[in-house]
C-alpha cells in the first residue's frame, strides 16, 4: 500500500502538506525563510514540487536531522508527528485512493500450506482464485449450490447442499468446493489437508450489494431462504452467509456498516440465537437493526431466544406473494437495540444482551435516533469531490461548496459562528484560520466522497421504511413532524428549501370522499374513458413522486374549447396544492431543473405547444429531462462548466403536460407519458355543452378546495406503504394482460393510485384485472406497441412523391405506392405512372426494388429529408436493420445517387397485413 500512496502523491506534496500539514502556501516556495520544523529565520527552503518533492533545512533536515535535505513525506512526518503507516492512510483518504479489496484469505505461512486453523492435525491448504472462465462444479449428488463471488462478482468458491440419509433419518451437510490443482476440489475426510476459503468469508450475494448500495438489506439464515426472499422483495438486497449459525464469527460483516438491516430467523433456536448474536456485530458496526417475527410467533413472548413460531419455518416455505411477503415483513418488523445495561458487561451472552424494541401500532420499525455529529457542531461535513468540499450549516439547512482555497475566515463564518472559531483555534490575532481549514480538509477526508445523490429536497420520500414528507423548513416523518434541524436516523441528507403548507392539521379522507376525485374526473368529455381513471391516478400519486420507483407521465390534449385549461388550473392545480411546480409557455429544460434542484415535486406544464421548430427542440429537451425522472436509478444529468466543474441534477418528478396536440414523437416517451385527450366540443349540442359546463363548474367550486386538496395529500401521504404495495400487484396483472413489462410498469402505477381513492387496502389481482376490463385500453396499447423501426419506416413508406405521368401531368404517390407499382407483375392498366418512370424516382430518393427487396440507402439526403425533425434522421439504417427480415446489404447502386450502403426489406413485410400499423402521419 505504501507504494501505491507514495506513488499516487507524486507532484501533490504541496497541496498535502497545505491541507495535511497546515503549511501556508509561501512556506512551499524557493526561498530562504524559517523553517516551519525548527524555526530560525533563513535556514530554510522549499525546492521540488514535482516527484517526491523536496526541502532543506541547515539545521534539522537529513536523515540524521543534523542539516540536509529530504522528501516531502519526510516534512509531513516531522510536522505531524505521525507515524509511516499513519501518514499513508491520511494521505490515502485524503486523495481518494480506491480502496484495496479486502483480502478474503490471509497470507500462508508457506507456499501452500498453513498450521494455523488447523483442526484434527490436519494443516489447512490455501486455495487459489479460481480463474474467471472457470465452470460452475459439477452438482452430482448435491441438491443445490450457490457460488460466493466478491465485490465484483468475482467468483471465489461454491457451496454445494448434500441431503444424506443416516440411521433412517435425512441429514442435510454442506461442503465448500474450492479451486484447487486446476479444479473445483471436493473435500474428503480423506483429504490430508482442510481446503474450505479462509476466514473472513465474503456474504453470499455480496457483489449485489455493493450495487445496490442505497437499498435497505434482508439477511436470512441460509443460501436457499435468500434466494427464496430475492423473489419476494424485490426492493431489498437479500444476503446471508456461509456455514451454519455457528460460522457468523467467521464472516467479513463489514460490508453492511452503516446500513439498515432487517433479520429474518429460521423459527427454531439456533437461528433465533445466530441472529441474536448477528444483531449485536451489526450494532458495533452502526447499522439500523430490525428483526422480523417468524410465522406463529407474538409480540408477547418474542425475546430473540425463546420465540415458539413454527418449528423449522424459513423463507424458502413460504407461498407468499410479493405483496403478501412485504405486507408480512412491514407488519413484523421490529427495532433492535442494545440494552445500554448490558451492553458494557462483557459477561453477558450475546442472545441475552439484545432485545426488541417493539414500537406499539408502528407498521414497521422506526431506526433509532443518533446524536448530531460531534455533539451538536454547527455544521455537517459531507465529503468531498475533486477540489471542492461539501457543508450543510444547521443555521441554514443548505448544502454549500467550498473549494480549497475559499477556506478563509468570511466562508468559515457561514458555517459557524466566529466565537466557534476562536474558541477551537485561537492565536494571537484572533483565529487561526489555516489551523481551522486543515482540520476541516482532515475532517472530511475522513467522511470520504460527496455523492449528490444523498441530498434530498422537497417532496415525499420512502426513506428505508419510513415516509418522509418534507415541507422545507421541517419534516414529516411517519405522521411525526419534526424541525429540519433535528437529526435523523438515515444517510441521506434533507437540505432546506422554501417553505410548503402541505398537508398542515388536514385529517386523510375517507375512502368514500376520496372517490370524489374519480367521479369528477369521468365528468370531463373524454375520447376514451379509461382516461379519467388514469388522469385520477396521477393526481394521486403525482405528491408522493419521490416516494415511487416509476414515475409515469401525462400528455393532455385537446381542441379550443374543449375544457383543457379549466381541467388543467381548477381540478390539476388545486388539486396539487402547492406542491406542484407549474410553468406555462416557453419554459425550457435548463428552467426546470434548476428551479426543481433535488425536491421531488410534479411538474405542470400548460401551453406545451410545438409549431416551431424552436418550440420543439426546447420540448424534446423537457421530454428528455421526463425520460430521466421516470425510473428510480442513480441516473442523472450532468453538467459541465467552463470552470471545469460538474453539476449533477437527480430529477424524481412527475410531469403533466398540456397542449391542442402531444408532441410525442419517439418510442421511449410513448411508453412514459399516458395521452388523454378530451373530445371536441362541436360534437355535442350548444345548449347540452352549456349546460354540462355550468353543472360541472359549479361542483368544482364547492367541491375540489384547497382544504380538500390537502386532506386528500394528507390520505395518499399515509397511504404510502399501502400504495408502493399496490403498485406491485397491479404492474404485474398490467404486465400480464398488455403482454408488456412497459405498459404494465406505465398504467400498473397510474392504476394503484386510482385504486387508492377507492380503498386503502392492496387490492387482490382478481380486483385489479376487473379494474383493467372494465375499460378500453386499445388507443393505449396501439400509441406504445408499434416499435420504433416500424414507425421509422411507415414515415418512410407514406411521405408523398411528385411523379410524371404519361400524359406530363404531375402526380402525388406514397412511397408504398411507388414500390408496389415498381414490383407488381401485372400493373393496373387505370395507372398513370409507368413502372420505369416510378423506379427513377424512388432511385434518386436512396430506394431501389430489386429481386423482392426494397433497398434503402444508409446516407441519401432524401431519405434524410423525409425523416427530418424525428430522432431517426441520422441513423436510420441501423434502426430499419432491426426489422423482421431485414439484412444489411454491400455497396448498391442508386440511379442518379452513385453508390452507397444499404438496408434489404422484403417486399412481403411491406405489402402484406399491417404493413402500415402504427402509422406516423
Amino acid at each position: 500500500m505504501a507504494t501505491d500512496v507514495l506513488a499516487a502523491a507524486a507532484g501533490q506534496w504541496p497541496r498535502l502538506l497545505i491541507e495535511l500539514a497546515a503549511l501556508a502556501p509561501e512556506q512551499l516556495e524557493n526561498r530562504h525563510q524559517p523553517c516551519p520544523a525548527c524555526g530560525g529565520t533563513d535556514r530554510y527552503r522549499w525546492d521540488r514540487d514535482d516527484g517526491p518533492g523536496g526541502w532543506f533545512c541547515n539545521q534539522c533536515g537529513g536523515r540524521e536531522q543534523r542539516g540536509g535535505g529530504g522528501s516531502g513525506m519526510d516534512l509531513l512526518l516531522r510536522l505531524t508527528g505521525w507515524d509511516f503507516a499513519t501518514a499513508a492512510r491520511r494521505i490515502e483518504a485524503h486523495l481518494a485512493l480506491p480502496a484495496q479489496p479486502a483480502p478474503h484469505r490471509p497470507a500462508p505461512a508457506s507456499p501452500r500450506h498453513s498450521r494455523s486453523g488447523s483442526k484434527a492435525g490436519r494443516p489447512t491448504r490455501i486455495p487459489d482464485t479460481p480463474p474467471p472462465a472457470a465452470r460452475p462444479p459439477e452438482l452430482g449428488s448435491a441438491s443445490g449450490q450457490w457460488c460466493y463471488t466478491d465485490a465484483a462478482g468475482a467468483p471465489l468458491f461454491w457451496v454445494q447442499r448434500l441431503d444424506l440419509l443416516q440411521g433412517g433419518r435425512k441429514r442435510k451437510v454442506f461442503v465448500q468446493r474450492t479451486w484447487l490443482a486446476g479444479g473445483w476440489h471436493f473435500p474428503s475426510r480423506r483429504d490430508p489437508f482442510r481446503s474450505d476459503w479462509p476466514a473472513p468469508r465474503p456474504l453470499y450475494r455480496l457483489a449485489e450489494l455493493e450495487r445496490h448500495f442505497w437499498s435497505p438489506v434482508l439477511i436470512t439464515e441460509g443460501e436457499k431462504a435468500a434466494d427464496a426472499a430475492v423473489v419476494l422483495f424485490p426492493d431489498h438486497v437479500v444476503v446471508s452467509w456461509c456455514g451454519s449459525s455457528q460460522a457468523i464469527g467467521s464472516v467479513d460483516w463489514n460490508p453492511l456498516a452503516g446500513r439498515a438491516v432487517s433479520l429474518w430467523p429460521d423459527a427454531d433456536t439456533s437461528g433465533r440465537e445466530a441472529m441474536a448474536r448477528l444483531s449485536s456485530l451489526l450494532l458495533e458496526l452502526g447499522c439500523l437493526v430490525s428483526v422480523v417475527l417468524p410465522p406463529g410467533s407474538t409480540e408477547a413472548d418474542w425475546d430473540l431466544v425463546d420465540a415458539p413460531g413454527a418449528a423449522g419455518w424459513d423463507l424458502a416455505d413460504a407461498s407468499w406473494s410479493p405483496a403478501e411477503a412485504q405486507a408480512y415483513l412491514e407488519a413484523h418488523c421490529r427495532t433492535v437495540q442494545l440494552p445500554q445495561a448490558e451492553a458494557d458487561d462483557d459477561a453477558k451472552a450475546p442472545a441475552a444482551a439484545l432485545a426488541p424494541v417493539l414500537q406499539d401500532g408502528a407498521s414497521h420499525a422506526v431506526p433509532p435516533e443518533r446524536p448530531g455529529p460531534a455533539g451538536g457542531e454547527p455544521f455537517v461535513c459531507l465529503g468531498y469531490d475533486s477540489d471542492g468540499y461539501f457543508y450543510q450549516p444547521r443555521s441554514t439547512g443548505q448544502v454549500m461548496r467550498l473549494g480549497s482555497s475559499a477556506h478563509g475566515g468570511v466562508n468559515l463564518c457561514r458555517l459557524a459562528p466566529l466565537a466557534y472559531w476562536e474558541t477551537l483555534y485561537p492565536n494571537k490575532r484572533g483565529v487561526n484560520w489555516t489551523a481551522a481549514a486543515s482540520d476541516l480538509f482532515c475532517r472530511q477526508a475522513a467522511v470520504g466522497m460527496f455523492d449528490p445523490d444523498r441530498l434530498r429536497g422537497r417532496g415525499s420520500w420512502w426513506d428505508e421504511g419510513r415516509c418522509v414528507l418534507h415541507l422545507g423548513d421541517r419534516l414529516v416523518v411517519d405522521g411525526e413532524p419534526r424541525p429540519l434541524s433535528a437529526t435523523l436516523a438515515s444517510r441521506f441528507h434533507y437540505q432546506r428549501g422554501t417553505a410548503l403548507v402541505g398537508t398542515g392539521a388536514a385529517q386523510p379522507l375517507s375512502d368514500e370522499e376520496a372517490l370524489l376525485v374519480l367521479t369528477l374526473a369521468d365528468r370531463f368529455h373524454w375520447e376514451v374513458p379509461a382516461s379519467a381513471m388514469l388522469l385520477a391516478g396521477w393526481l394521486t400519486l403525482a405528491p408522493i413522486c419521490g416516494a415511487l420507483r416509476w414515475r409515469p407521465h401525462l400528455w393532455l390534449s385537446g381542441p379550443a374549447g374543449s375544457g383543457k385549461s379549466h381541467l388543467f388550473e381548477r381540478f390539476c392545480g388545486v388539486l396539487l396544492a402547492d406542491l406542484a411546480q407549474v410553468f406555462v409557455g416557453s419554459v425550457t429544460e435548463a428552467g426546470i431543473r434548476q428551479t426543481l434542484r433535488s425536491d421531488a415535486l410534479p411538474v405542470l406544464i400548460d401551453e406545451a405547444e410545438s409549431n416551431e421548430r424552436e418550440d420543439q427542440q426546447r420540448i424534446q429537451a423537457i421530454l428528455a429531462l421526463a425520460r430521466v425522472a421516470s425510473s428510480e436509478s442513480r441516473a442523472a444529468i450532468v453538467k459541465g462548466s467552463p470552470t471545469g466543474e460538474v453539476a449533477r441534477y437527480s430529477v424524481r418528478s412527475m410531469f403533466l403536460l398540456s397542449s391542442i396536440a402531444t408532441g410525442l414523437k419517439q418510442g421511449a416517451d410513448r411508453r412514459r407519458f399516458a395521452p388523454l385527450n378530451l373530445r371536441n366540443p362541436s360534437e355535442l349540442p350548444q345548449q347540452q355543452r352549456e349546460a354540462h359546463w355550468q353543472a360541472l363548474d359549479r361542483d368544482l367550486e364547492q367541491l375540489i378546495t384547497p382544504a380538500f386538496a390537502n386532506r386528500l395529500i394528507a390520505r395518499t401521504v399515509v397511504l404510502i406503504p399501502v400504495i408502493r404495495r399496490s403498485i406491485v400487484v397491479c404492474s404485474q396483472v398490467a404486465a400480464a394482460h398488455f403482454d408488456s413489462q412497459a405498459l404494465g410498469d406505465q398504467y400498473g402505477t397510474l392504476l394503484a393510485g386510482a385504486w387508492s381513492l377507492q380503498a386503502s387496502r392492496v387490492p387482490s389481482a382478481a380486483e385489479v384485472q376487473s379494474l383493467i376490463d372494465g375499460a378500453d385500453w386499445s388507443s393505449y396499447r396501439e400509441s406504445t406497441e408499434v416499435p420504433d423501426e416500424r414507425r421509422c419506416l411507415n414515415r418512410i413508406l407514406q411521405h408523398q412523391l411528385r411523379v410524371e405521368s404519361e400524359e406530363r401531368s404531375v402526380l402525388s404517390r406514397t412511397v408504398l405506392e411507388l414500390v408496389e407499382l415498381v414490383s407488381s407483375a401485372l400493373p393496373s392498366p387505370m395507372e398513370p405512372v409507368r413502372p420505369a418512370d416510378a423506379a427513377d424516382l424512388l432511385a434518386r430518393h436512396g430506394l431501389r426494388v430489386r429481386e423482392g427487396e426494397l433497398l434503402i440507402s444508409n446516407s441519401a439526403e432524401a431519405i434524410a429529408r423525409m425523416l427530418a425533425d424525428t430522432a431517426w434522421v441520422t441513423n436510420w439504417g441501423a434502426i430499419l436493420s432491426r426489422l423482421p427480415g431485414a439484412s444489411r446489404s454491400q455497396l448498391v447502386h442508386f440511379r442518379g445517387l452513385g453508390s452507397s450502403r444499404a438496408v434489404a426489406l422484403p417486399l412481403a413485410m411491406l405489402t402484406g397485413a399491417g404493413a402500415l400499423e402504427g402509422a406516423v402521419i
